[in-house]
């Protein structure tokens, strides 16, 4: 068997078999993480509110956009290689919710950076109408920007009988790549990582001036007056940091990958060796994934604060199931 045959019986194995499993184990991860989120303990801080915004994009992106990959990567159901409407819209959701998730996320950790600051006046600028605020006008940005998907996605026929959804080829292929590397690629990793390193370096100086601790909070002098940092702060960026560890992981890959194609591009390369190339992108894609559909376990692993309101959730869901029986 060659590498480009064992490559495609894997890839698609695991489309076909580990792909429905993961939009399962995924939405169930999304649907807990806003049942916790919304709990009346926590949905009151402008950290929970992007979470849960991070949550509802996940949930949306798993049925437009990894959906459709297994259907056409592991069961050969192509739904939007003939369907012109189809095809753009799936590139269309698939550019806003990515670049949506991000921007979350960016915006979590410019919250937590401000709550951790030894300023006063900077900590106050961490605001529930903020958030709210600051989500809305990320997403009709990310919503109207986008627009370019609806008109430059085509169905491109290689073969008699074989068509699939793509960029224009050209100019426009050629933005999309590099607009992919730099907007959605780089830049949203390196500004989470610099936002993550801030956060932890103000914890740390919260810690190196910290009178006294007790088991739900930590008082800290700052300018002669007693600040709160409280238990549920410290879980929340701790779930935070997580997160943007396992954004970096996932989503990198596939950013090599791009620069690899790019620098490639003028390349003579065989039949095989496209094949194969092709055939680990679409491998590097499920790993993108992953990142989507994880939330609530590694939420689990992290944060006792997490722990206690699912399981007090739970318990609460159980007690009605037996009162209605």
């Amino acid at each position: 068997m060659s590498a480009a045959a064992f490559l495609y019986a894997f890839q698609q194995n695991l489309f076909k078999y580990v792909g429905p499993l993961l939009i399962g184990v995924g939405t169930a991860s999304c649907l807990l993480n806003l049942l916790v989120f919304t709990q009346s303990t926590l949905r009151k801080n402008p950290c929970t509110i992007y979470l849960i915004t991070v949550n509802s994009v996940n949930l949306m992106f798993l049925y437009f956009i990894p959906l459709p990959t297994i259907f056409s990567s592991g069961y050969g159901v192509d739904l939007t290689g003939n369907n012109l409407v189809l095809c753009r819209f799936q590139f269309y959701m698939g550019f806003l919710l990515a670049n949506w998730e991000s921007s979350c996320l960016i915006l979590a950790s410019i919250d937590r950076t401000l709550v951790t600051s030894s300023n006063a006046l900077t900590r106050k600028r961490s605001s529930r109408r903020l958030a709210i605020t600051s989500i809305i006008c990320v997403g009709l940005f990310w919503a109207i920007f986008h627009v370019h998907a609806l008109v430059y996605s085509q169905i491109i026929q290689y073969a008699p009988g074989y068509s699939v959804c793509y960029f224009t080829p050209g100019a426009y292929s050629t933005f999309i790549t590099y607009y992919g590397l730099s907007i959605s690629g780089v830049i949203p990793p390196l500004f989470m990582f610099i936002l993550g390193c801030w956060t932890v370096k103000n914890i740390r100086k919260v810690c190196h001036i910290t009178q006294h601790s007790r088991s739900t909070h930590s008082v800290v002098v700052v300018v002669g007056r007693p600040r709160i940092l409280e238990s549920k702060d410290r879980q929340l960026i701790r779930m935070l940091l997580v997160e943007i560890v396992t954004y970096i992981l996932c989503k990198t890959p596939i950013t090599i990958i791009l620069i690899y194609r790019e620098v490639t591009r003028y390349v003579e390369k065989n039949a095989e060796r496209n094949l194969i190339e092709q055939y680990v992108f679409l491998l590097i894609t499920f790993v993108f994934y992953i990142e989507n559909s994880i939330g609530c376990y590694t939420n689990i692993l992290v944060s006792k604060t997490f722990r206690v309101e699912l399981k007090r959730m739970l318990s609460n869901v159980r007690e009605m199931c037996v009162v209605n029986r």
